[in-house]
């Protein structure tokens, strides 16, 4: 409502103030009971075979709350997994794109997020995940999208080959995640000078490129999207995700799913099983607490019984 409605309610008829504030409330509530639509999307780095997307696929979901992930495979030029020139390749291409140069998975990423654009919607928002190459990829989409669709669209980066932020594209969020410790940042000049000036702010109080300290001491260990350091950013994301997107339903019900998905997965850490720990706990005591009733009254119902059935035993007179 706006300013100029509240002040014409205010000494006319208080009483629509009241019920303005009531219908405020109402639709924030309603607002946190049927979130908007979303879709979850991530594009790879380079060196990912086809078989090598379910794992991460697997884990963006369960961080996420198990939402479907949809990812934009981008291909390597490896063959195998020791395929050394088909690594080179690899580097040799996101090199080619960090200048500019346009290649067919740009394309496919365009095409990607136009359909999860159309999936959710005008009101719907797009999360896009990008890992190193992808982030690279996804910057040189970013410049094939329109304004009103970068609108639509977050962007979560991982050890970005480059950094995506809200000065350079309209989108609705941009976080760049960096380990201090990446070899990535070799190459990426932006995330370097944020690094020794200490903020990067965009549109709002949001930093877009944040630091991590190292979980491993191995800057290669560190690059890994799966590996602690970027998964803890990562399951950070999820928890936000959770709690704009998701209804308060919809959270309870996977709570009572996550923990033995991400059992399956060593290194998940413990707060899938928090989660299922405080479900479970909630449930037991909606559910102990009229047991605990019924049972206090079926023992004074025995008791009671006895007690009117109690026949004192006649005294001996000697």
């Amino acid at each position: 409502l706006s300013d100029t409605l509240m002040r014409a309610m205010l000494p006319n008829k208080p009483w629509l103030l009241l019920v303005g504030f009531s219908i405020l409330a109402a639709q924030t509530e309603a607002s946190k009971l049927f979130p908007r639509r979303t879709k979850l999307t991530w594009v790879n780095g380079i060196a990912h075979l086809p078989e090598h997307m379910d794992d991460p696929t697997f884990v963006i979901s369960t961080a996420f709350g198990n939402v479907k992930v949809d990812y934009c495979h981008n291909p390597s030029s490896m063959t195998s997994e020791s395929d050394y020139m088909g690594f080179l390749k690899d580097g040799i291409q996101a090199s080619t794109q960090q200048m500019g140069r346009t290649s067919s998975e740009v394309d496919s990423l365009v095409e990607h997020l136009r359909d999860a654009l159309a999936e959710v919607g005008k009101s719907g928002r797009v999360i896009h995940i990008a890992h190193s190459q992808g982030s690279v990829i996804t910057w040189l989409a970013a410049k094939r999208l329109k304004a009103e669709e970068c609108k639509r669209i977050e962007i979560i980066s991982f050890g970005g080959a480059a950094t995506i932020c809200t000065s350079e594209f309209p989108f609705a969020r941009c976080i760049n995640y960096y380990a201090v410790n990446d070899p990535i940042l070799n190459v990426v000049p932006s995330a370097v000078k944020t690094l020794k000036s200490g903020f990067s702010f965009g549109g709002g109080l949001e930093q877009e490129i944040i630091f991590l300290a190292s979980r491993t001491g191995d800057p290669v260990t560190d690059h890994g999207l799966l590996n602690p350091t970027y998964l803890t950013a990562l399951l950070w994301e999820g928890k936000r995700y959770q709690s704009i997107y998701l209804s308060p339903l919809g959270q309870m019900v996977d709570g009572a799913f996550i923990a033995p998905l991400a059992s399956s997965v060593c290194w998940f850490p413990n707060f899938a099983y928090d989660v299922t720990r405080r479900f479970l706990l909630a449930i037991f005591r909606i559910l102990i607490i009229p047991l605990r009733e019924f049972i206090r009254n079926a023992v004074n119902l025995v008791l009671n019984r006895e007690k009117e059935n109690y026949e004192p035993v006649p005294s001996l007179k000697i």
